[in-house]
């Protein structure tokens, strides 16, 4: 299908990103976790046809089915709690014309530990990996027949919805392409990653607090040579709760990639500024502002004069180029809540390690998603987005992607929905000019507890 399958995770793993900390004074709140385990399984049948293919390639048109499933359990104790969850799922085309061959796999895991260690300190470990072909892949979330980031089904944990089942609850889901560790691949090759990371809260007043956080991460790409990444970074950030509504904080981090199969490094130190607004109990706002400085360092070439290329027997010769930049860096996201539904909008601008094309670039990205329950069965989620990534060690490259979709769930009893919906996406890769678009359709049931199994 050419340039297809990309990533849609619908969590922050970023590797410049600060963490956000729990807040020391719900140390009172953390026994009002519910212990639930909440497992869920779809199978999901497409059929995509390439409205736009690259000069010289024929237009495909082809088939798919998709099994997945996961599960997601919370525990909480006196002081501690736990999150777990796991989805793996695979899709296979159907048909000779395809060139894959087999079941596509996709695996997944979270694991998050946060230990109120008192009434002033807060304690917090994550843990995010998982293997999967085209990044995080659409089947990391039951969504096995879609590409580039829209939901191709929308049988996927979670969501709450009682017309049927909608985008797991929690994240990015305004912004399905962007996690800022393994951005929007390209290829359905496999990819391996990892994001661990730690932190510590500390209530210095009853209206500011002080956190400290670091992280280690890493990304494998089978049969890449050049973007491979491991990485580190630490933070630190100043809150102050003004009112129960409105908060600002002010934060540094500092962030190191090393792309282990080619000769490059980068260093990352940004300042941010932000706030947060509950306007209504139904309506809040976000945002945040700053500055990234880049320093990065890789192999770059110099092709010589004609007569010095003469003279020394070769055409160019390789050297270490150090480049500084500076980047506005920020943030935006405004959410409502329907009494049956939601509403989300954000954007993004910041320096991510890149992905399967592209090595250290800037991402910048806006994202939309709406979600209605029609009726107590019937249920409606539209989602779309935009994302650029401009390669600053490969200067001049983009990689553009444009998605949209829409979805229709219908609950037949004890948690059973039939799913359906469509969509269309676009890529471009500059300067060259590459570019697929495409549009598709799928259907599949999904099944899982109306109110997760409590324990």
């Amino acid at each position: 299908m050419g340039i297809s399958r990309a990533i849609v995770i619908l969590a922050l793993a970023g590797s410049s990103v600060p963490a956000q900390l729990r807040d020391p004074r719900t140390f009172d709140g953390l026994q009002s976790v519910v212990n639930s385990i909440q497992p869920w399984l779809a199978v999901t049948g497409s059929y995509y046809t390439d409205v736009n293919s690259p000069e010289g390639a024929s237009g495909s048109v082809g088939r798919t089915i998709g099994l997945s499933g996961g599960i997601s359990m919370a525990k909480s104790f006196k002081r501690t709690t736990f999150t777990l969850g796991y989805s793996g799922s695979g899709y296979r085309y159907l048909g000779n014309r395809e060139p894959q061959n087999g079941w596509i796999p996709s695996n997944v895991v979270s694991l998050s530990v946060g230990t109120q260690l008192s009434k002033r300190l807060t304690l917090d470990f994550e843990e995010f990996a998982g293997a999967s072909a085209g990044g995080f892949g659409m089947t990391s979330w039951g969504l096995p027949s879609s590409a580039n980031g829209v939901l191709g089904s929308i049988g996927v944990a979670g969501g709450g919805s009682t017309g049927g089942a909608t985008v797991p609850p929690g994240a990015s889901t305004t912004n399905p392409l962007q996690n800022n560790l393994v951005d929007t691949q390209s290829s359905n090759q496999m990819t391996y990653f990892s994001n661990s990371s730690g932190s510590l809260g500390v209530l210095l007043s009853k209206r500011t607090m002080v956190s400290f956080g670091g992280s280690a991460f890493f990304a494998r790409r089978e049969g890449s040579s050049f973007s491979d990444s491991n990485g580190y970074t630490g933070n630190v950030s100043l809150s102050t709760y003004w009112t129960q509504r409105f908060s600002t904080n002010v934060g540094y981090s500092y962030t190191r990639i090393d792309y282990i199969k080619s000769i490059g490094n980068t260093d990352i130190q940004s300042v941010t500024v932000g706030a947060q607004y509950r306007i209504t109990p139904r309506d809040s706002i976000a945002g945040s502002f700053g500055e990234s400085f880049v320093n990065s360092q890789f192999l770059a070439t110099l092709t010589l004069p004609p007569d010095i290329a003469l003279l020394l027997g070769v055409p160019q010769v390789y050297f270490i180029d150090n480049v500084s930049q500076k980047f506005l860096s920020g943030s935006a996201t405004y959410s409502h809540a329907f009494q049956r539904g939601g509403l989300g909008i954000s954007c993004y601008s910041g320096v991510v390690p890149g992905n399967d094309l592209l090595l250290l670039s800037r991402s910048e990205s806006c994202g939309a998603y709406l979600s209605r329950t029609l009726t107590s069965r019937l249920s409606v989620s539209g989602v779309g987005g935009v994302t650029r990534l401009t390669g600053l060690a490969q200067a001049g490259n983009r990689y553009d992607v444009f998605n949209v979709g829409l979805y229709f769930s219908y609950r037949f009893l004890h948690g059973l929905a039939f799913n359906a919906g469509g969509g269309y996406y676009d890529n471009q890769i500059k300067p060259s000019t590459t570019s697929v678009s495409s549009a598709y359709a799928s259907a599949g049931l999904y099944w899982s507890p109306e109110h997760g199994l409590k324990f």
